[in-house]
C-alpha cells in the first residue's frame, strides 16, 4: 500500500502492516485449533451466543503482539473487553467472527481487526485463514485483497443483485420485521446469503462479490474492520433509519452504493415503526 511517508501516514501504514500481522497471528491459532474444537467446553456468553477456549487463544495471541508493537494504544476485544491506553488510536478485535460455524465445523469465519482514530475507523483487516485471504484497507488509501486492489461491484439493479444477511440471533423479538425484509429482498434480488460472519460478508461485498449486507444489532468489533473496507472500496454504509447512528445500534446496511437507496428505503419502510 502505497501511503507516502509523512507523519500521522507514516504511523498509520505502521499500524495498517501491524494490524495484518495481528490477523494472521489469531488466524494461525484458528487453524491450530481447528480439529480439536469439539473436546473444548463451549462458553454462553449470552443466550445464542457462544465463545470457547479458541476465541481466548486468539484474542490473547492478537493482543500480545499489538501490545509488544503499540504499548499505549487502546484495545477493545471481543472477549476481555477494554484495555486503557494514551493517544487517540484504539484497536477493535473480534478474534473468532463466526464462532457457532467454528464450533459446528463450517468453515466459513475469520478475525476481523480495526483501529480507529478517534470516532472513525482508518485500518481494517479481515482474515479467511482457511481459504488464506486477506481483505485489507487504510482510510483514503484503498481496500485490498492479498495486496491487489478491489472495488464493489457495478450492478445497478437490484434483480441483478447478490445480498446477505445476518440473522438477528441477539434480538430474536425482531424476527417478525426480519424476515419481511427478507421476504422483500428474496423477491427482488438474484438471491440471498447467510454466511453466519459478518466480516467476512462485509469483505466479501467490498471485492465485489456481494452487492449488499444488511443485518441487526451487531457489535462493533463485528463491523469496524468491514466498513473501512466497504467504503474504501467505493461502496457506502448506513443505518436502517435516517440519521441513525449505526455504531450505536449496530444496525447496518451495507452496499456498492448503486444500490444503496433502494436498499435502504426498503429497509426503513419495514423497521419505522419498530425501531
Amino acid at each position: 500500500m502505497g501511503i507516502p511517508q509523512n507523519g500521522q501516514e507514516q504511523q498509520e501504514k505502521a499500524i495498517f502492516n501491524a494490524a495484518i500481522e495481528a490477523a494472521h497471528i489469531g488466524g494461525e491459532v484458528l487453524l491450530t485449533h481447528l480439529s480439536r474444537v469439539q473436546m473444548y467446553e463451549v462458553e454462553r456468553k449470552a443466550q445464542f451466543d457462544f465463545a470457547t477456549q479458541v476465541d481466548h487463544a486468539s484474542e490473547k495471541a492478537i493482543v500480545d503482539f499489538i501490545r509488544s508493537k503499540f504499548p499505549t494504544h487502546k484495545i477493545l476485544a471481543e472477549e476481555g473487553g477494554e484495555i486503557d491506553g494514551a493517544g487517540i488510536y484504539k484497536w477493535v478485535i473480534d478474534p473468532l467472527d463466526g464462532t457457532t460455524n467454528y464450533i459446528h465445523g463450517v468453515r466459513m469465519f475469520g478475525v476481523s481487526i480495526a483501529v480507529m482514530r478517534g470516532r472513525q475507523p482508518v485500518v481494517g483487516v479481515v482474515y479467511d485463514p482457511i481459504r488464506g485471504e486477506t481483505f485489507a484497507a487504510a482510510r483514503d488509501h484503498g481496500a485490498y485483497l492479498n495486496g491487489a486492489p478491489i472495488e464493489v461491484s457495478a450492478r445497478t439493479t437490484m434483480a441483478d443483485c447478490l445480498l446477505a444477511t445476518g440473522f438477528p440471533f441477539r434480538k430474536k423479538e425482531l424476527i417478525d420485521p426480519y424476515l419481511e425484509s427478507f421476504r422483500r429482498f428474496f423477491m427482488k434480488a438474484s438471491d440471498v446469503r447467510r454466511m453466519g460472519s459478518a466480516s467476512i460478508d462485509l469483505a466479501y461485498l467490498a471485492a465485489g462479490r456481494f452487492d449488499g449486507f444488511w443485518e441487526l444489532n451487531l457489535s462493533r468489533w463485528d463491523i469496524a474492520a468491514g466498513i473501512v473496507l466497504v467504503q474504501e472500496a467505493g461502496g457506502e454504509v448506513s443505518g436502517f433509519l435516517p440519521g441513525e447512528d449505526y455504531w450505536q445500534t449496530g444496525n447496518i446496511v451495507a452496499s456498492n452504493g448503486r444500490i444503496h437507496e433502494d436498499f435502504a428505503r426498503e429497509l426503513e419502510d419495514v423497521f419505522a415503526e419498530v425501531l
